[in-house]
Formats: structure tokens, C-alpha cells, sequence
């Protein structure tokens, strides 16, 4: 079939196309749908009027009539009454894609002749300059790209196949680009102002490949009458700052051991601050802070003042860090953290089920924790649902067996062990899946070979000393904690009556201990069975999926589930859940049932002996500790800053050269609060 120039050309580019651009367009199941009308019904080439005032190339599908543009299917037209991309647009782009092989006679180009054929669109996108970008998408949206690509943490991911391809982690959003200019860039899902985006991705492609553009100019700021001014942001955040700081401060001058309800106004106020000028990580320490304060004026004995005092130490420097950050440029997206509701839409997301655990909180929620493990994004994601446990009609445990939150999925349980799909995902910056009604699940099952092979096996606990081994001012990422374990071998768990702990030893293949802990809880009783009758006799190559914390300065691990070698069949053993190979009973579980022991409480461990670090440094914290408990107001500065100097001088002449001297001009309350935070992030690193 000849065809006109135009046409010709539309065709050679969408030859280009591969499926996941096809799908990119419209879906997976629009592109089902064209094939078969591409079989059903007539298609042809529409010869444009010879008065035509536009150039473009139509094409008949049926009764519809399809009409592309310069830049491909992105932007092309149908004259149903679809406002979307329909599978008339596919069904014309697969006609003439095959239509160009058809006139050419050539067999399909090898992968090594598209790679060749991706570098001429290589230099398109190399070709286009700030002044062509600005007039796409305007000075706003020039400005913006450059600021997505600036805040970003790391940089888009770029791939050269027979097209070109940028990913962004956040929002989570894949381009292609086939070639017919830069409105033709191709996004995989529905965004507001995707000429941004593109421009974006133009700009992340230059920048990998050593081409950085000039940024844009600062916006205009038209001055505003006195009378009609107000703090902006920036002010507001500097008052924040230094208001914050005097209260951390104050905190510990008054004493941790006895505070006053002013103290937990003053924080609570604080946080309402932190969060209207979008310092959201400052906001949910200070929330926290709040909460244990007000736990500490109840007499409660879930308080703790020394774990409030580690709190109040981290605020302290995350300020500090807000405070050196503002002094040099915008404070880095880190150190600010996002909305915790905020969540970003994936168009598919593969994952693969590691099961799930019940738990309880001491501050009255329980619910039940799902596990995934991401292939494509190298990363573990969670899903939870969660109630307040004096809500009746909800059983953390029961919830394993009920409706799953999206389409396409019996339950939770039925997640454990297979791959899943899921399409018009919601998730979060830190890990988290949304249980959004939209969101639909493609499950498929899977045996061990094939399951194991996708997950990131650590077979010697040095690693993880490594990888847990993160500032405290660090942004919390709780789904990092998981980890896939491969032990050498095992012993028998025992009970450690004092903590009311179960403890399973896993050694690796240096012969070091990770130890595995399970706090008593009635939640727990299933799991603490099950590991009791495991022992020493796990099967050779198991993996134990376990969350590893770090708890001053110990590695401490949580067990999730088994993933077992030699099944056919969803390797995967959920623990809390699972019967395992024999219904097995505990003597221990039923004594503790039947004398009707309280629970403990499943939140981050910290009363842990501080045992296995040098003298110098438990000297350290002992100091510390003692006199942020009984308040250093009526303490001499000079007093104070003398013990510290001498317990740095002690920390430096064992080789901690970090402890330098204490600056003799800060109040006393903040070198306290400074010496203590360096505390916390030595012990964290000899741990």
C-alpha cells in the first residue's frame, strides 16, 4: 500500500511502538479491544481534501474517522463521543504501524537496530533548548520542571531501548518518548498539566546525559503596602524555629521528670504551627512529644521520661538542622517531610506477598499489617487497616480471612506467597498502600524457585548493622525496617520470664546471633507457638521475613513469616496465621492464657539493657540522663558544662574523637540536649 509523505512518516514513528507504550496511552484492556476490531473492521487511509488548511493524517476505523497530529496518538482525535484516548485511536496507530512494515516488506528491526534507531530521538531531546521548552510550557511551568528536578532526592531513572523512557519515584510516573517533539512525550497515567511533566522529563534526559539548562528567572514579588503586610511562610518558619527550640530547651530546664500541663500546651501549639507552615516532620515529633507529656502528667505507666527525653533530644536537632538549612537556601524536602495522608498515584505496580501480622499499640489501636515486596521498585510496601481497639466488631486476627481492600482479591490471606498486580495504585512516600476502592488486584500464583528469586536475601547480620546504620534526623521510612533473613541455622527459642519476651536465636554463616523477639500478647500467642515448635529445625535454604530494628544501640528482629524452598505452591508460611506442617500446642502459651498475663505492647522496643557499650559512653548517658530528669535551671552553667567536658575528655581518650568540648557560651539545657543527641548516634553506630 503506498502512502502519502505524511502519512509515511506517522507510520515509521509508530512502528516505534512497543506494547507498555500502546498501554501508556489508553490500557491494557483498550488495547485488547483494538486488536480485535483491527481484525473485525475495515480500516483505510482518508485522502484529505485537496483545500485542506491542516496537515494531519486521518484514518477511517468503521464508522469513525481518527485523525493524528504531527506528534503521534497522544494527541490525536476520534470522532466518537469518547474525551479520552478510545480504541479507535489504537486500533488506526496498530493499522499504520503494520502498514509501514507492509510497504517497506522488512522484517521487524532486531533490538540492536532499535537501540541505533532510539539515538536520532536521542538527539532531538538534546536539541531543544530553554527558550523551546518555556515557549511548550510557559515561564511557570519551565520554573516548575526545574524545581521537581532540584527538591527531587535522587535523580529520574533514564533508559534507552527502541524509544526513550523516564521514570520519577514521585510521583510515581513513567514517560516515553517515541519521537514527534516534545508534546509527544507519552505519560502513563492522567496527570493536572502534563506539559509540565514533560518538560520535566526533557530536562531529567539532558541532565543524565551532562546537558544542564540555565535555570529560569525568579518570579516577580510586587511589593506589599505595610498596611497590608503579613508574615510570609519564611518569617513564619523562622519564629517557628526559634520558639521550638526554646521549649525543647525549657523542657529540659524544668526537667523531664516533672513537667507541667503549660509545657503540654506549648507543645501542642507547636505542633498546629509545625503543620500550618508544612514542617511535617517537625509536627508529628512535636504531636508526639505532646502525647507522652500528657501520658507523664496522668501518671500513667505506660510513660517513660527517659524515652520523652530521647524524643526531645531528636526535635531538638531536626530543629538545629531546619535552623543551618534556612541559613543557606530552602530547607531540603528531607528534613520537611510530606503529609502523611499524601499519596501518589501508580498507574501498575507488581508486588509479591510476604504475609501479615496482628498487632496492638499503647495508644489504643490495633489492626493488621500486610507485607509486599516491590521487584521493579526495590522495595518493601505495607498495607494496613487499623481501629481503635475499643471499637467492637473488629479482630485484628479474623481481618486476615475477610474482604481484601481492592478488586480482585478474596482476602488478605490469599495475598501471602503469589504475585500481585495492581492497577490505579495509592502510595505513599513511606511505603504505604492504599486501601482506595479504585485500586484493582491481578493475582497469580507462584512456586518457591521463582518467588525466592525476587527477594533481597541478607546472609550475614553485618549487613545489617549497615544498613540500619542511619542518622536519627534521617526521615523514618518504617517499611525499610523488613528484611528478608537467610540463616545458616537456628537453636531452640526460649522465654525470658523477666521481660515476658520469647526469644529465637538465628545464626548466620560467620556463626554471629541475630535474635529474633516476641513480646507476650495475646495477638502473639499463635506465633509464639508456632516458633516454639520450629526450634532449632528450620529447612535448609528457609528465609525468615522479619522486621530489624535498632534499640540503643542492638539489633533486635521481629519475625513476619517463612519463605520455604521446594513448593510448588505459595511458599510462603505466614506465622501468625498458618498451621504449619502439624497443629502443634504450647504448654507455655497455656499457662500464660490461663493465669490471664497482661500484654505487652507491640511499639518500638526501648527498654533494652544499654549493655555492650564502652563505660565512657554509659558514663555519658547516666549524666545526661540525670540531670535532664531533675531540670538544670538552678544548675550553674558552669557546673554544668564542667561535667560534660569531663565526660567527652574521658569519650575522646578512647578513641570517640566526635565528643569534642562543649561550647562553654550555650545554656545549659541545650548542651545537654546537643551531647545527647551525639549519644543516641554513637550508640546507634557501635551497635
Amino acid at each position: 500500500m503506498s502512502q502519502p509523505g505524511p502519512a509515511a512518516e506517522l507510520a515509521v514513528l509508530l512502528a516505534r511502538y512497543d506494547e507498555d507504550a500502546w498501554v501508556a496511552i489508553a490500557n491494557r484492556g483498550l488495547l485488547r479491544r483494538a486488536r480485535k476490531d483491527l481484525e473485525a473492521l475495515p480500516v483505510s487511509l482518508v485522502d484529505p481534501p485537496p483545500d485542506a488548511a491542516q496537515a494531519g493524517v486521518e484514518v477511517a476505523v468503521g464508522d469513525r474517522i481518527v485523525r493524528f497530529g504531527g506528534s503521534g496518538p497522544a494527541e490525536a482525535t476520534c470522532s466518537c463521543p469518547s474525551t479520552i484516548p478510545c480504541q479507535h485511536i489504537i486500533t488506526a496507530g496498530l493499522w499504520l504501524a503494520a502498514s509501514a512494515a507492509d510497504t517497506t516488506g522488512e522484517e521487524p528491526a532486531s533490538r540492536e537496530d532499535a537501540v541505533d534507531a532510539a539515538s536520532g530521538l536521542h538527539a532531538e531531546l538534546m536539541g531543544l533548548d530553554a527558550a523551546a521548552l518555556t515557549a511548550y510550557a510557559g515561564l511557570p511551568g519551565y520554573r516548575w520542571a526545574h524545581q521537581l528536578l532540584d527538591d527531587a532526592d535522587s535523580p529520574p531513572t533514564v533508559t534507552r531501548d527502541g524509544y526513550l523512557s523516564v521514570g520519577f519515584a514521585s510521583p510515581s510516573l513513567t514517560l516515553r518518548y517515541l519521537g514527534g517533539g516534545v508534546d509527544a512525550v507519552m505519560l502513563d497515567q492522567q496527570v493536572a498539566q502534563p506539559e509540565r511533566y514533560r518538560v520535566a522529563a526533557v530536562l531529567a534526559w539532558q541532565r543524565a546525559h551532562g546537558l544542564v539548562l540555565p535555570p529560569p528567572p525568579a518570579p516577580r514579588r510586587t511589593a506589599v503596602p505595610p498596611s497590608e503586610s503579613a508574615l510570609s511562610r519564611t518569617e513564619s518558619r523562622a519564629r517557628l524555629r526559634a520558639t521550638v527550640a526554646r521549649l525543647l530547651c525549657d523542657t529540659v530546664a524544668i526537667g523531664v521528670s516533672h513537667l507541667s500541663p503549660a509545657i503540654h500546651d506549648r507543645l501542642v501549639t507547636a505542633a498546629t504551627w509545625a503543620q500550618g507552615v508544612e514542617y511535617h516532620r517537625l509536627a508529628l515529633v512535636l504531636r508526639r512529644l505532646a502525647d507522652h507529656v500528657d501520658l507523664l502528667l496522668a501518671r500513667s505507666a505506660l510513660a517513660d521520661d527517659l524515652v520523652l527525653l530521647d524524643d526531645v533530644a531528636l526535635a531538638h536537632a531536626l530543629v538545629c538542622a531546619l535552623e543551618a538549612s534556612a541559613a543557606v537556601g530552602p530547607e531540603p524536602p528531607g528534613l520537611v517531610g510530606r503529609a502523611r495522608t499524601s499519596y501518589d498515584a501508580v498507574r501498575s505496580l507488581d508486588l509479591v506477598g510476604l504475609g501479615g501480622r496482628p498487632w496492638r499499640t499503647e495508644s489504643g489501636y490495633h489492626g493488621l499489617t500486610c507485607l509486599f515486596w516491590s521487584p521493579s521498585r526495590q522495595r518493601f510496601l505495607t498495607w494496613t487497616d487499623t481501629r481503635p481497639d475499643t471499637l467492637a466488631g473488629f479482630d485484628p486476627r479474623a481481618r486476615w480471612q475477610q474482604p481484601a481492600p481492592w478488586k480482585g482479591l478474596a482476602t488478605p490471606a490469599t495475598a501471602a506467597g503469589r504475585r500481585l498486580t495492581l492497577t490505579h495504585a495509592q502510595v505513599s512516600a513511606d511505603g504505604r498502600l492504599s486501601g482506595v476502592e479504585s485500586t484493582s488486584a491481578a493475582v497469580t500464583a507462584t512456586d518457591s524457585d521463582d518467588f525466592i528469586g525476587t527477594l533481597p536475601a541478607v546472609t550475614t547480620w553485618a549487613e545489617l548493622g549497615e544498613m540500619r546504620a542511619t542518622a536519627l534526623s534521617d526521615p523514618r521510612d518504617p517499611a525499610a525496617a523488613w528484611t528478608v533473613l537467610r540463616p545458616t541455622r537456628t537453636a531452640a527459642a526460649g522465654w525470658d520470664a523477666a521481660r515476658q519476651t520469647l526469644t529465637w536465636p538465628l545464626i548466620d554463616e560467620n556463626g554471629r546471633l541475630l535474635v529474633v523477639e516476641v513480646p507476650w500478647s495475646r495477638l502473639h500467642a499463635h506465633v509464639i507457638t508456632r516458633i516454639e515448635a520450629l526450634g532449632d529445625r528450620l529447612p535448609d535454604g528457609a528465609f525468615v521475613i522479619a522486621r530489624v530494628q535498632r534499640s540503643r544501640g542492638h539489633l533486635l528482629a521481629e519475625p513476619l513469616s517463612l519463605v520455604l524452598p521446594d513448593r510448588a505452591i505459595n511458599p510462603v508460611d505466614a506465622l501468625h496465621f498458618d498451621q504449619g506442617p502439624t497443629r502443634a500446642t504450647s504448654p507455655l502459651v497455656t499457662r500464660l492464657l490461663s493465669a490471664g498475663t497482661p500484654d505487652r505492647v507491640d511499639d518500638d522496643p526501648q527498654d533494652r539493657p544499654t549493655t555492650g557499650v564502652p563505660v565512657p559512653l554509659a558514663d555519658l548517658r547516666a549524666l545526661v540522663e540525670q540531670e535532664a530528669q531533675r531540670g538544670c535551671s538552678a544548675t550553674a552553667a558552669g557546673q554544668v558544662h564542667d561535667r560534660l567536658e569531663r565526660a567527652h575528655t574521658a569519650l575522646r581518650g578512647i578513641g570517640l574523637t566526635v565528643f569534642t568540648p562543649p561550647d562553654p557560651t550555650l545554656a545549659p539545657a541545650e548542651t545537654l540536649l546537643r551531647s545527647h543527641y551525639l549519644l543516641q548516634q554513637v550508640e546507634r553506630a557501635l551497635g
